[in-house]
């Protein structure tokens, strides 16, 4: 008996070419989703983040704009936390000792900016600790240039645009597009349905901006506070909780932030702490975001996660919370429950 012979037909030419075209795609949107999302080197200064997850920095073309903080292994719907920068830096580097401590907590972390290394020093955005160029004392708590208003008097030209929060409110949509296409790292690994917004002097500013987002849960003012007259539209907006943490009286927000939480309604629940051993630029860029690190982190388990435990909510409500006992920290509170 001879051997088999192998016929070349139009239909076996076709499914070759069908089963190729495919192949080919497959291989160009592996390499294509390699291409659009980068992974950020970023060494730490000393310890690593202190949580149970590793951290990977990310900056994703889907959202050029921005720089991504989160755990290593995405599991089930992880808290989301959008951050603005301060000085209204665009800069998703500004803060990474900071931000990467968070993440660790399994948090993910959406900042403003794209990640740019080497800007002014390790992590830092020119112009500063807080990457805020030309900051002074005496010209407002977002150091915009350029800005005339006294410490805790008045707006700087440019306020208005300050307290613009559609950054943070744009992050949140593209994760809300991203944790419902199955094709995404993020496919139902993140909860958008109650999102933290906070951040650093410009930034907390921003987060003013985007509280009245009925997906915000909880808003974070870091070094930063509104300038008198207060806008009463976003106070009036806000649903949420509130912390608000500044430096001592060297801290050109200290007055901003202290004047907010006299008037922040009965009806928020709202957090005060003073840090008085460091001004404007806080503790961030130390080593895990210093005394400030293990506070978000705090704030966030409680507000995001429900820990209700001595490492959530213990931090801040009861005669012998965390802080009410540090003798490091000045600390006020209202309606927390």
């Amino acid at each position: 008996m001879g051997r088999p012979q192998l016929t070349w037909t139009r239909a076996s030419a076709l499914a070759f070419t069908a089963l190729a075209a495919a192949y080919v795609t497959h291989i160009s949107a592996q390499e294509s989703a390699a291409d659009k999302i980068q992974v950020v080197a970023y060494t730490q200064k000393g310890n690593p983040p202190t949580g149970p997850d590793q951290v990977v920095i990310e900056h994703d073309r889907g959202l050029a704009t921005h720089t991504i903080y989160r755990p290593a292994n995405l599991t089930s719907k992880h808290p989301l936390l959008v951050w603005g920068e301060g000085g209204c830096a665009k800069n998703g580097l500004t803060f990474p000792e900071y931000l990467s401590e968070i993440a660790s907590y399994g948090f993910v972390v959406i900042a403003d900016g794209p990640p740019v290394q080497n800007a002014g020093g390790p992590g830092g955005a020119k112009g500063g600790p807080a990457g805020a160029p030309g900051a002074a004392k005496g010209k407002g708590p977002a150091g915009a240039p350029g800005a005339a208003a006294a410490k805790g008097k008045g707006a700087p030209a440019g306020a208005g645009n300050m307290l613009n929060g559609s950054a943070l409110i744009a992050a949140i949509d593209w994760m809300d597009k991203e944790v419902k296409d199955s094709k995404s790292r993020f496919y139902q690994k993140v909860d958008t349905a109650r999102v933290a917004a906070m951040g650093m002097s410009c930034g907390g500013l921003m987060s003013y901006g985007a509280s009245a987002d009925p997906r915000i849960a909880t808003v974070g003012i870091w070094n930063s506070g509104m300038f008198d007259p207060k806008d009463q539209k976003i106070i009036d907006g806000i649903h949420s909780s509130v912390i608000i943490i500044t430096g001592g009286e060297s801290d050109i927000a200290h007055d901003n932030g202290k004047s907010d939480f006299a008037v922040m309604p009965l009806r928020v629940p709202v957090f005060y702490g003073v840090y008085p051993s460091v001004g404007h630029g806080g503790t961030y860029n130390q080593d895990n975001g210093g005394a400030f690190g293990p506070v978000a982190v705090a704030w966030l388990k409680w507000q995001l996660q429900g820990d209700n435990g001595a490492r959530g909510k213990g931090y801040f409500v009861g005669e012998k919370c965390t802080l009410c006992t540090d003798s490091s920290w000045q600390v006020q509170s209202r309606s927390l429950r």
